[in-house]
């Protein structure tokens, strides 16, 4: 088939967050681009590597907020739904975690 010749299309449709999306096009649009084009861009890039052309991994700060967010998991929880819960989590000095951690 010669490169003239135009090859049948696919249609793709993706749900993104309308604020990315807004974003995105406003900076393709800036750069000359529809996102059909960089879709189209990206596609081939994928084709041509074998691969996604960028690192798909976390950063060091989505890295330490996940461990965070994992540890958080751990402590304990405590349910208060009424003033009274609240009074009596107040009173019990077993959770005074802030002189434990000077003791």
């Amino acid at each position: 088939m010669s490169i003239k010749e135009k090859q049948p299309k696919k249609r793709i449709q993706v749900q993104v967050d309308q604020d990315l999306a807004n974003d995105t096009e406003q900076i393709l649009n800036e750069l000359g681009l529809t996102p059909t084009t960089a879709i189209t861009m990206l596609y081939k890039r994928i084709v041509a590597n074998g691969s996604l052309p960028f690192n798909v991994a976390l950063t060091d700060r989505e890295k330490a907020t996940l461990k965070l967010l994992n540890n958080t998991k751990k402590l304990p929880v405590t349910n208060i739904s009424t003033q009274k819960d609240l009074e009596n989590w107040f009173a019990d000095d077993s959770k005074d975690y802030q002189n434990k951690r000077h003791n």
